[in-house]
């Protein structure tokens, strides 16, 4: 989640460096509501929005600055109507002045984290099972029902034998495989399988790294079908390969580890569990009474 606010607010900037715009940064490009506005302050404001709300910009900017000073207009009646006063946009503004001075301070945190090529270069070397990189053919053979299980374990048991046996692995996938993506590749799985492989079940992705180059799996059972996998290659990656991702997951346990020093930091004292335990009463007597209702 951390990251993903740094890389999109990395995009956001970028998105205005990369419009090579003649118009410098001071020039008075629009006049909201009586007040001249520039078009640095117009960068800066839509690199700090949501992506939905830059892209209404990009797509239609005049129509973007419109509603903008409409929103302003607005803003300021509430202000001397009062509302920022009266619950619940009080509390509501509060929370998310709140949230954006913690998101602020956790990507200044994150920024000031340090991290070292010795840091870096240590940690590979203690940590070589990260990336060991298995490159693979697969075989899917599919069942739909306990009967064909039986079957679909036969034959992926067969084909174990064959392939062990020497038994050109290409052509046992364009027998038996019913995976059409691999299967079209001839049995290229099209990733390679590394501890981080979460597109694969641990427990197959286990089987799959344990194989050494050229070495078949036993069929591996997953929901609705056998796999076999055979290893193309293995090996642990190069540390130029992997430095770039092990310095960002460096940043990242370094970021946590300051996240939960700060949490330790922050008490909290409950003097009447009567009131809580209401809340979670009543929130479980909503949640009963939702599911008791008959569906449309």
């Amino acid at each position: 989640m951390k990251r993903k606010c740094l890389i999109f607010l990395g995009l956001s900037l970028c998105l205005f460096a990369q419009d090579k715009t003649e118009v410098p940064p001071e020039t008075v490009v629009a006049v909201v509501n009586g007040r001249k506005v520039t078009a640095d302050e117009i960068q800066k404001m839509v690199a700090a929005l949501p992506a939905p709300v830059q892209k209404a910009f990009i797509n239609d900017p005049e129509q973007f600055m419109k509603e903008h000073a409409w929103y302003e207009l607005q803003a300021a009646t509430a202000v001397e109507d009062r509302l920022h006063e009266q619950s619940p946009w009080k509390e509501t503004l509060a929370f998310q002045r709140m949230m954006t001075l913690v998101q602020a301070e956790w990507n200044d945190a994150h920024s000031k984290i340090l991290v070292t090529p010795q840091q870096q270069k240590e940690f590979y070397d203690k940590n070589q099972n990260k990336y060991l990189e298995v490159q693979t053919k697969v075989i899917y053979i599919p069942f739909t029902s306990s009967t064909n299980e039986e079957e679909a374990k036969t034959t992926a048991q067969k084909v174990v034998q064959q392939a062990r046996g020497g038994v050109d692995f290409v052509k046992l996938v364009k027998e038996y495989s019913k995976d059409s993506a691999s299967a079209s590749q001839n049995g290229d799985l099209g990733l390679p399988v590394r501890a981080s492989t979460k597109q694969i079940p641990e427990p197959m992705r286990n089987a799959v790294l344990a194989l050494k180059a050229g070495q078949v799996s036993d069929p591996l059972r997953h929901q609705n079908g056998y796999y076999v996998f055979r290893a193309e290659s293995a090996g642990v990656q190069p540390f130029e390969k992997v430095k770039d991702e092990i310095y960002v997951e460096l940043k990242d346990i370094g970021f946590n580890e300051w996240k939960e020093k700060t949490k330790a930091a922050s008490k909290v004292q409950f003097t009447n569990e009567a009131f809580f335990q209401s809340v979670k009463q009543k929130a479980q007597q909503q949640q009963q009474q939702q599911q008791a209702q008959p569906k449309q």
